[in-house]
């Protein structure tokens, strides 16, 4: 059999093998023996039926596909083997001749990918400072006192921040659409959530009044709507406004924090929590720049089916998606403003980063040893025994079922304590 390898660019490799004569002859005859031994003729026993017979009845195309992928498992065992080669991706075939004399068929797969690190120790990457401004502090507490608001009744009319309880119908081209209408329906005007220029129609509503609104759906809305021109018949049931407690000492008793009886201690409360917030922040800040700084250091190549198999994933996932919300590809085009073709490049540099971020955090850590052996489980297990006063063997039980996972976020806890710890 003939081989000849071509190693492409983006670790893609491509196999052609050709096979004729005696070699060929073996794989069809081998092949139409075990078809001919299935073939039963009335008025004679098995193996006994003429040749001429036998052959009429033997179907050769099978014959020779089954030949075929014997003779090309065959050829590119030898390749790999002779090549020192590593299949990473599933082998694709391509017959370009095939009789009962000759094949020739060229077999496509991809290396592993390629991943050569960079600096990802000593960076110099340092966290950033908590600082607590006064402003930090009066959001926190208006934060509060939004929480512990109520909604109250109120006469007159909605201005923005009230809420208005409405019901409303909605209209294109004079016929009423799907999703267009609801009853009682409580919209907090200024909020955004409706398309633009239906909030600010109803500034000014009042309880018991009807207005009829009419806006344009924007270009990135769902195919069937995006650009139209709708009208919408609304009904004003109620208005409602936030009423917000005042920092007084009942309010501060209500809010039940250990150690905070006045003023001056509830600040001091939110100090410390928006400090506890900040260093949090700024701490994921610094791991992610420093993960994003070892992957930017590091030099990875990746085959382009695998980016495509990840891509192609990327997307099944989104359709699943859409088809649960109810939207079509269509919709999910115009709710983006991108087109297809866009999409399909966004997704692919998605999918490459995605993929380059794995490879270079799992060649990290198997460069370091990180790996979490069995004694760095018990070790896990016994802590949260200890943190939860729980017997360990109750916490192995209890974990034992989603093991899986567990064992990922411990292993993703040791490699962002490693990359920290060498920053």
């Amino acid at each position: 059999m003939e081989k000849k390898v071509e190693r492409k660019e983006n670790l893609e490799v491509v196999v052609t093998l050709v096979c004729s004569g005696e070699e060929w002859a073996k794989y069809t005859k081998k092949e139409f023996n075990k078809q001919a031994s299935k073939v039963t003729v009335k008025g004679f026993r098995p193996g006994h039926v003429p040749a001429s017979m036998v052959k009429a009845r033997v179907n050769m195309a099978t014959v020779l596909n089954d030949a075929l992928i014997n003779a090309v498992n065959d050829g590119l065992t030898e390749v790999v083997r002779e090549e020192k080669l590593e299949v990473y991706t599933q082998p694709q075939l391509e017959v370009s001749k095939i009789s009962e004399t000759e094949f020739e068929a060229t077999v496509k797969f991809a290396l592993p990918p390629e991943v050569t690190l960079g600096q990802y120790k000593g960076l110099g990457i340092k966290e950033k400072q908590v600082r607590v401004l006064e402003k930090d502090i009066k959001a926190y507490i208006d934060d509060l006192k939004a929480q512990h608001s109520t909604m109250k009744v109120k006469n007159g009319e909605a201005k923005k921040g009230d809420t208005v309880v409405i019901d409303f119908v909605g209209y294109v081209d004079g016929e009423a659409f799907d999703g267009g209408d609801a009853k009682a329906y409580e919209l907090e005007l200024g909020s955004n959530s409706f398309i633009p220029g239906f909030e600010d129609a109803l500034i000014g509503i009042k309880a018991g009044e009807e207005r009829t609104i009419e806006v344009t759906f924007p270009e990135n809305y769902v195919e069937k709507l995006k650009g139209k021109p709708a009208k919408f018949d609304v009904t004003c049931s109620d208005v409602k406004t936030k009423v917000s407690p005042k920092l007084n000492e009942e309010f501060i008793k209500e809010l039940n924090f250990e150690g905070v009886t006045d003023e001056e201690t509830l600040k001091a409360y939110c100090k410390t929590k928006i400090s506890e917030r900040k260093a949090q922040e700024n701490k994921n800040e610094q791991l992610n720049e420093i993960i994003n700084t070892a992957i930017a250091n590091a030099e990875v190549k990746v085959p382009e089916v695998v980016v495509k198999e990840e891509a192609d994933a990327m997307l099944e996932q989104v359709m699943g998606q859409l088809k649960q919300s109810g939207l079509s590809f269509d919709d999910y085009l115009s709710i983006n403003g991108k087109t297809k073709e866009e999409l399909e490049e966004a997704r692919k540099q998605d999918a490459l980063k995605n993929i380059k971020s794995a490879l270079v955090v799992n060649k990290i850590m198997q460069v370091e040893g990180l790996v979490v052996t069995q004694q760095v489980l018990d070790n896990h297990y016994q802590q949260l025994a200890d943190q939860y006063n729980m017997n360990v063997e109750d916490v192995r039980k209890t974990l034992e079922g989603n093991k899986e996972a567990f064992v990922r976020q411990l292993s993703n806890k040791i490699f962002m304590d490693f990359m920290l710890a060498n920053n």
